[in-house]
This record gives structure tokens, sequence and C-alpha cells, in this order.
């Protein structure tokens, strides 16, 4: 719900302060409040006091934003809409020295999508929805179809019309056979039998020339109809020779293919039988499957994915010792690196015994975890 004379939901606004999309994840923006935080520090412009007092706002509607952000959902239903000191809904100033986006690395993945741009002031805003990824070629697709069988079709039937004109006997002939009168003229056919000439012309060969089931057509050479079954399995074979099309997929996963690998994220700077090697991040695998990886979300981001193997409440706030894998994935996120019996997010590290947690080492300098 959105409040009068307001373009947004208030979520969505402290996202937006952040830089960050409406699907934006939890570690996503604990990503951006962290990078966010260091880059507005009002110590690092001493030397000119307007850019240090807008520093001092921009790093208090973070704040705020990142505290309406982190509540838990019944508490942030009963909160009050945050007020911010910038601008309503202002693009924010690009960070010193980041150039011109600023691209907060996912917590354990990748970047997430860029920030969305700013919204105009405005009495009301018209969001239009997109049309669904790859409809229009599938419709071009569907029309080429139909035009080039209209073309075949039309071709048929002038085909058709020259083989009756040219015929013994007109066109009756050919629909009806050879007759004992006249024959009919073409204007005279019906339209019921001029199609089903057409249908019969476009039959496949190895339906009018095939054998019945007792032997060969008499006046049929075998060989023919050996040489025609032989250019049908040779078909068949070709046919089922062709590779399977790879499904292209949003992310990176334990199982994932080495084609699909290498269709979503292309060429490897380095590649061995059992590890792909992407900048500094690596993907590892085993029987051509993707086992695991160590991903550098700020340098080399690669798109990758865990999910939670049995139902956890998504609502979960924080995890705690002998707290499963799965509920750590759903506090945490993705890892940047995992094995049997742990799971890295950048510098911290979850610590797992038969797959309960036993211990973890939290710094929050690079990803701080939610644990109590």
């Amino acid at each position: 719900m959105t409040e009068e004379g307001t373009t947004l939901c208030p979520r969505c606004e402290a996202l937006h302060v952040l830089g960050l999309g409406m699907e934006a994840l939890e570690n996503e923006i604990r990503s951006a409040y962290r990078l966010l935080t260091k880059a507005w520090q009002p110590e690092g412009f001493q030397d000119d006091p307007t850019l240090k007092e807008a520093a001092e706002t921009k790093l208090k509607d973070v704040q705020t934003a990142f505290d309406f952000l982190t509540l838990t959902s019944t508490d942030r239903a009963h909160a009050q809409r945050p007020i911010y000191l910038s601008s309503k809904l202002a693009a924010a100033p690009p960070l010193p020295g980041a150039g011109s986006a600023v691209q907060v690395a996912h917590a354990g993945s990748v970047a997430p999508p860029p920030a969305p741009a700013p919204i105009a002031a405005a009495s009301s805003v018209v969001l239009e929805e997109a049309p669904p990824p790859g409809l229009w070629p599938k419709i071009k697709s569907l029309l080429m179809i139909a035009a080039v069988a209209l073309v075949i079709l039309r071709i048929g039937y002038v085909l058709y019309v020259l083989k009756a004109q040219t015929a013994p006997g007109g066109p009756a002939a050919i629909v009806n056979g050879p007759s004992q009168g006249s024959a009919t003229p073409a204007t005279e056919l019906p339209e019921k039998k001029i199609l089903d000439a057409v249908m019969q012309a476009f039959k496949k060969p190895d339906q009018s020339n095939s054998a019945p089931a007792d032997g060969p057509r008499t006046g049929q050479p075998a060989s023919s109809i050996a040489k025609s079954r032989q250019q049908q399995t040779e078909h068949t074979a070709a046919h089922a020779a062709q590779p399977a099309t790879i499904k292209l997929r949003p992310y990176v996963t334990v199982g994932s293919t080495r084609d699909e690998v290498l269709a979503q994220q292309g060429t490897p700077t380095a590649s061995s039988e059992d590890k792909f090697v992407y900048g500094t991040s690596e993907l590892y695998l085993k029987d051509s499957r993707v086992v695991g990886w160590r991903i550098d979300p700020f340098s080399s981001p690669i798109r990758v994915k865990l999910w939670p193997q049995s139902p956890v409440d998504p609502d979960l706030d924080f995890f705690t010792l002998n707290s499963s894998k799965d509920e750590v994935l759903v506090v945490q996120g993705t890892p940047t690196e995992f094995s049997e019996d742990t799971f890295k997010y950048g510098d911290s590290v979850v610590y797992f015994n038969h797959n309960r947690v036993v211990n973890w080492k939290n710094d929050p300098g690079s990803v701080p975890l939610r644990a109590r």
C-alpha cells in the first residue's frame, strides 16, 4: 500500500535510497549498506564543508533506510514511514571515485542489477508492464511459418492446374481418372476435389511408394523400395543425432552441466577437466557437472545459487548453534565458497557438523553474519 502523494511503498523507497531494485535480497541490502557507509563518511570531506554536510545527510538517509529494511516483517508493518533528509527519491549522487554508476556485490554470488532510474517529480506515475521476454520472436516465427505454408500451397495449386491443362482428357482425368465420356472443364470441378488433388500431390514419397504388407506394389522394383526405406532410416538417424537444445538458466548451481556454464558465462579465462576459472572466481566440476565454487563477488562476480533442500521459515532473522544448513541459507543467502563442513561469506565462516551449526567466525568488515 502506498500513501497519498507517494509513488512508492516505504520498502521500495528505502531500497531506492540504498541504490537497489525491488527484488534485492537481504544480503544485497547489507552489502549496499556497508559500501555506502564507507563511501559517505564525513571525515573524507574535511576540506569542503558543503560536501561534508551532504555526506552527513546522505549517511543519515542510508542509516534510516537500512534500519527500516532490517526490521522484521511484523515490526515493519507497524512502523511509521521513514523520513529522508535528501529530496524525495532523487537519484543518489555517484560515490567518490566510483565513476558513473555504483554496483553493490551480492554477498556470496553476483553484482545486483543496476539501481532504478530516478523518478521524475509528478502528480502520478504510470507503470507499464513490459511484455514477456521471448514472446515477439515466437510470434515472428509463427508468422513466417504461416507465410511459407501459404506460398507452398499456392505453388502446389499452380502446378496442379498446369498438369490438368496438359493431361489427356483435361482436368477431370487428374481428379477422377480416365472416363468414357467427355472431360469436365476445370471451372466446373468442385472445390473439395481440387483441394484433395493438391493434398495428394504433396503427400510424402514414402506414403505413395511404400509397399503393401503382402509384398511390393505391382510394377515397382524391389531395389527402389529398399532404397526408399534406407533413405528414411538415414533421415531419422540424422534427426536423432542432433544435440539437445541447452536451456539457459539465471543461475549456476550444483548440478549445472559444463555446457550450461559455457552457454551462460562464456569462455573461461582458464579451464581444466575439473575446473573453470573466470578471473579470480572458480567453478569446480566433477563428471562434467558443477559440485562447488569459490566466488570473488567484487572483481569477478558469477551468478550462483544454493537453495534449501527442506522447508524453512522464510522470515528467519538469525541463525544460532544447532541451526541447519538450510536455515543458514535462508538467513545469509548463497555462500561465496562452501564444503561439507563450512559455508564462507567473504572472510566470515560458518562451521557445521552433521549439517548443524557448531561454530562461526564473524568478520564484520567483510560480510557480517546474522548469528546469535
